[in-house]
Order: C-alpha cells, then sequence, then structure tokens
C-alpha cells in the first residue's frame, strides 16, 4: 500500500543565507514575527555550517 503524500511545510525548504556579521542568530529574525514563535539561537560558526530553526524549519546557512 502507498503512503500518503505528506504536505510539506512551506518554510521548510527556505534556505536563509547568513554573514558573520549577523551572528549571533535567532530566530526569528524579525520583530515583526516575535509571535511566530519563541526566540531560539541557531549555532552556526563555520562558513558552510547550516542549521535549521526546531519550531519553524527555516534552514541558516553560514555563508561568509
Amino acid at each position: 500500500m502507498a503512503q500518503p503524500e505528506t504536505q510539506m511545510d512551506p518554510l521548510s525548504g527556505q534556505i536563509v543565507k547568513i554573514s558573520k556579521r549577523e551572528l549571533p542568530l535567532s530566530c526569528p529574525r524579525d520583530a515583526n514575527q516575535a509571535g511566530m514563535h519563541p526566540r531560539v539561537y541557531i549555532p552556526l560558526k563555520n562558513v558552510g555550517d547550516e542549521a535549521s530553526c526546531p519550531y519553524c524549519r527555516t534552514r541558516y546557512r553560514l555563508v561568509d
């Protein structure tokens, strides 16, 4: 029996590129989205590091 197709969270495919001057990084980033979910800090240290917010699944990548 085939598995039903799971609807994908629209934010899960989004990758936000971050520079070192934007660290430390927290999600949500915009004060207007503060009610979206609790603020969490995303651990990015080295160029190429990638991490996701555990609440909204937005992915962040450190690019420079």
